[in-house]
């Protein structure tokens, strides 16, 4: 069964328990307080399409940023070095 849990890391609600009932607890947790610091197997996630790059075609795409998880883990296996040349 899945349950609802708190994110430690944005402190919105993300879940927990087995995976298999995702979409009716994605259905039941407001937008505003869905976390997606986790991915939601199995559910389509809904979002607004932003019209400020469908009107602007000299715009570059927008970059992807890591999330801090990522970076975290990264960082304290070895796996991410910094130089600034």
């Amino acid at each position: 069964m899945c349950y609802r849990v708190v994110c430690k890391q944005c402190g919105k609600y993300s879940w927990g328990g087995c995976g298999k009932h995702l979409s009716t607890l994605y259905a039941s947790i407001d937008e505003a307080k869905r976390c997606m610091c986790r991915s939601w197997p199995g559910v389509v996630a809904t979002t607004t399409p932003s019209t400020n790059n469908a009107t602007n075609t000299n715009q570059a795409p927008p970059t992807a940023t890591p999330a801090a998880s990522t970076i975290s883990f990264l960082l304290s296996n070895g796996l991410f070095t910094y130089s600034s040349n």
